[in-house]
């Protein structure tokens, strides 16, 4: 053999496994990219992903209590704020769904690989974290069961129950306590916890799809459905309402005094009126006459008598200004009973108009100026409102109109799931096994999961001809997933209860988060001979609705510090794979510990607007970050399109941009 003979023998393959730089934390390993499944409804598990588990977490507070406490005050009109939001959060979802195919890691793990590393990205991350922290699915969950159990809804009544007396208020609480415990459980059961959340979720979405939509096709009418719709596609219009509705018993009545402006809000039962709210100059006063001024009792007493005077059954009021012009509208509302479904609500019977001191009258089918009738005609098709484009107010007001801005905004932060828990959807695909996640594994239950391990780096693969072709049909695979599974089933559930809200609790004053019992109060006089079943059956549909959430609420701060500490902590890499749940619920018990102080010290409700309007800063800021890693650390073959990348943008502008319009109507 000479010298050079040993060039012709074969060069043994290196052991050593491929490695790829992998931003500021540890290099990639490398694989190959598994093929897509091919579409096969005989195997319609492998089809459903994460598209269906959020689609569950979408339908809850947004879609449950801060949708129909919107419609029921404006209508349809504000709806097109939840297509732009739930569309921002498509283009967010299936963005973050790439980063994981392409490398089997959740997305925040991609946030903490971009430059300068996690000594930047881990303070800013556990800030924005903060709008998730707050356990208030629990305690809205508690309404409608308790709400069921008492027969009526909670109040500030001694009642007993297991031998146990306390407030109902109080067993509100005791309630959502257990159900805020109670809903660690399925998170311990099973192989992994992303199985047992999409099994859960999937029962979720068919159920109570399947229950409104059946309610909304044989008891909604067709005007609220097709305003419903419409509502979605009504972009850059905001309602305008009449400073004064009274519908049947219910109540919104305004007066000006001395430059000062008084609204009084409420319903009347059993000849008593309920004052829910009264506001002074927008600001909330206790409406029972404590620490009121001289002022505002004289005119609160005003307001009182109007109510008194004119607010009964099967009759409406609405009392509207027009810069110096003033309408006054009184008529009848059909009995819902007999009412045919293509009929309007309301019945003009009488037209007052004043203007310039002089005062007009007008009987129906009178003929009167043509602008005052498109002005009434629009106050009584939309039962006291109307409708006017928000830039062409502004410009004519100098300002926004006159709405309660931070329910609306929390409305549109979480139509859709809201915030960083739409940067789930990359863990879950994960999860599922999609795209390089089948080589990467899960985070595994603590009862039943002992065979399933997590990696503690991704897996990219290399580009060529094969993976190109496997990558184009994992990419339309997530799209399909959100823009068909996801986007619809966000839709229909914003579009159904809203249906139902504004058919049968539309101008009733909503009360805190009592929306969802509300509703069912509705649906209930609705069919009075069946009162008691739909009462019970519809508050537990919204139970079913409410308390899965509460589970996701934990579940997604546990499983997004688990892969970011399983990724980046020196000291966590030392845990062999199967030991991620040491982690997981490690976090999950920290968060246990403290919704329980949150749950005793802190209003759920003003929680959950707060909380909202944070999501938006951190949905906001995710997407823009979400842009730069795809754009940075994915290969440019695998990188988004320009449509994408438009789409990432705008979300970020969206969420951010209604955040600025909670703070200029708080300082305004």
């Amino acid at each position: 053999m000479t010298e050079h003979d040993d060039q012709l023998l074969p060069v043994p393959e290196s052991t050593t496994p491929k490695k790829r730089a992998g931003g500021a934390l540890q290099p990639w390993d490398v694989g190959d990219l598994p093929e897509p499944p091919t579409m096969d409804w005989r195997k319609l598990p492998t089809l459903i992903g994460p598209g269906i588990l959020m689609a569950g977490v979408a339908i809850g507070a947004g879609e449950w209590l801060f949708g129909p406490a919107v419609s029921a005050q404006y209508g349809g009109t504000l709806l097109w704020l939840a297509t732009l939001s739930i569309l921002g959060q498509v283009f967010f979802n299936i963005e973050v769904m790439r980063y994981a195919l392409y490398c089997g890691e959740p997305i925040v793990v991609g946030y903490f690989r971009t430059t300068p590393g996690p000594r930047l990205w881990l303070p800013i991350y556990l800030l924005l974290e903060i709008c998730n922290i707050w356990p208030f699915m629990a305690a809205n969950a508690a309404v409608p069961l308790a709400a069921a159990i008492f027969g009526h809804l909670p109040t500030d009544a001694d009642y007993r129950l297991l031998g146990i007396t306390l407030t109902e208020a109080e067993w509100v609480k005791a309630m959502g306590y257990a159900i805020f415990l109670l809903a660690f459980l399925p998170l311990v059961f099973g192989g992994t916890i992303y199985r047992v959340i999409e099994k859960m979720m999937t029962f979720k979405v068919v159920v109570v799809l399947l229950v409104v939509a059946v309610i909304a096709v044989f008891q909604v009418s067709w005007d609220n459905m097709v305003e419903v719709v419409t509502g979605f596609g009504r972009f850059g219009q905001v309602p305008d309402r009449a400073e004064s509705v009274i519908a049947g018993r219910h109540f919104s009545v305004n007066l000006p005094g001395g430059g000062r402006e008084f609204t009084l809000r409420g319903s009347i039962g059993d000849g008593t009126p309920d004052f829910i709210e009264l506001l002074v100059d927008g600001s909330k006063v206790d409406p029972q006459g404590k620490n009121q001024d001289a002022e505002t009792r004289t005119v609160r007493a005003k307001l009182e008598k109007l109510v008194r005077s004119e607010a009964r059954d099967g009759r409406f009021l609405v009392d509207d200004l027009d810069g110096r012009r003033r309408l006054l509208i009184r008529g009848r509302i059909r009995d819902p009973l007999k009412k045919r479904r293509a009929e309007s609500a309301w019945v003009a019977e009488s037209y007052m108009l004043v203007a310039g001191g002089r005062t007009q009258t007008f009987a129906v089918g009178e003929e009167m100026p043509a602008e005052v009738r498109e002005w009434a005609d629009e106050l009584v098709a939309l039962q006291g409102m109307r409708r006017v484009g928000l830039v062409g107010y502004i410009g004519e007001h100098g300002g926004l109109p006159d709405l309660n801005w931070a329910i609306i905004i929390a409305f549109a932060a979480i139509a859709g799931a809201g915030g960083l828990s739409n940067t789930l959807a990359s863990n879950y695909a994960r999860d599922k096994g999609w795209g390089m996640g089948h080589h990467v594994g899960a985070i595994p239950s603590a009862i039943g999961g002992h065979k399933v391990e997590l990696s503690h780096v991704g897996m990219v693969f290399d580009v060529d001809d094969t993976s190109r072709q496997r990558w184009k049909g994992w990419v339309r695979y997530i799209v399909r997933d959100q823009a068909g599974v996801w986007l619809g089933c966000c839709l229909l559930g914003m579009a159904l209860p809203c249906m139902m809200s504004l058919e049968f609790i539309r101008n009733v004053p909503v009360e805190g988060n009592r929306a969802a019992a509300m509703t069912a109060v509705g649906l209930a006089d609705h069919l009075p001979g069946y009162r008691g079943l739909v009462w019970t059956f519809m508050l537990m549909v919204s139970f079913l609705v409410l308390a899965p959430n509460a589970v996701f609420t934990g579940e997604q701060i546990s499983r997004r510090w688990t892969d970011v500490i399983w990724t980046i902590s020196p000291r966590a890499q030392r845990l062999e794979g199967g030991q991620v749940r040491l982690i997981y619920y490690g976090i999950l018990s920290l968060y246990g510990v403290w919704g329980l102080f949150a749950l005793a010290f802190f209003d759920p409700l003003q929680i959950a607007i707060i909380g909202a309007v944070l999501q938006n800063v951190a949905l906001g800021c995710a997407a823009l970050h979400t842009l730069y890693v795809n754009r940075t650390l994915l290969p440019r073959e695998m990188q988004p399109n320009r449509l994408m990348q438009v789409g990432l943008v705008f979300c970020s502008v969206f969420f951010i941009t209604i955040s600025i319009v909670v703070v200029v109507t708080r300082v305004m």
